[in-house]
């Protein structure tokens, strides 16, 4: 679950519906980020796919008492987390082995700096797949660390407009995109960092060209009072909430 405090309320939304977004996002790259040729779809599928382990676990939020919200992606109990990341790169490998292989790249990557045996035994069991699928693939190296990027910033953009308030700039931006998106570095000619920036509470600027042109995208979220959560918990609360759909427009910067 992606958690934003919204002041009298909570927005949360989805890991799956975050990943429609990007998904939107990747079928609207310009193909000097994303070449339309053989293996575009599956990018594509991967960025769709890759937090679907998370489905299960987003239908039952949980209370986190120590951090006074629910439990977000970054914080949620690490075995459960561990085992459906599993699960849903399993499941995105049934139907895609390529898409499979760069979530799998994508998820050991969260776990390069983290200690301890449940680490330790994910990131060997997805470097074991990741052999077998570049083997059985006979994928090229280069081309799977591009298209890792790829769906690095894919996941990045989408997390952008999840994370920040609407039309939020400055300080007032989340801090891991104050920045820009490093995944993007080496995509963009000459290493040029791309950043995103609100226009207003629906529209959002890039600093470079990265979309085939205009691209409108749906958001799906919750808010979730926080007075009905005290009275009912959170679980009952987020089912009585409505999933709202925020449409929102990405432009690339003027001629």
């Amino acid at each position: 679950m992606i958690v934003r405090d919204g002041g009298d309320s909570f927005v949360l939304i989805r890991q799956h519906d975050h990943a429609a977004v990007s998904e939107q996002l990747a079928r609207a790259l310009a193909p000097e980020l994303l070449p339309p040729d053989s293996l575009r779809a599956g990018v594509v599928y991967a960025a769709a796919q890759h937090d679907r382990g998370w489905i299960e676990l987003d239908e039952t939020p949980i209370w986190n008492d120590a951090a006074g919200r629910p439990y977000a992606f970054e914080d949620y109990p690490l075995l459960p987390k561990i085992a459906y990341y599993r699960r849903g790169i399993d499941e995105v490998e049934a139907v895609s082995p390529y898409s499979a292989l760069l979530c799998s790249l994508f998820y050991q990557a969260f776990f390069e700096s983290l200690e301890g045996e449940a680490c330790e035994a994910f990131r060997s069991a997805e470097q074991v797949r990741q052999r077998r699928l570049m083997m059985n693939l006979r994928a090229d190296p280069e081309r799977t660390r591009l298209d890792l990027l790829r769906l690095q910033l894919l996941d990045s953009l989408s997390l952008y407009v999840c994370l920040n308030e609407p039309g939020a700039a400055g300080r007032d931006e989340h801090p891991w995109y104050r920045e820009g998106f490093p995944a993007a570095d080496g995509l963009l000619p000459h290493g040029r960092r791309l950043r995103a920036s609100w226009i207003d509470e629906q529209r959002l600027l890039l600093s470079e060209k990265a979309l085939l042109g205009e691209t409108k995208v749906e958001l799906r979220l919750k808010r979730v009072p926080k007075a009905r959560i005290a009275a009912v918990g959170i679980d009952e609360a987020c089912r009585a909430s409505e999933l709202e759909t925020v449409e929102l427009v990405w432009r690339n910067p003027p001629v």
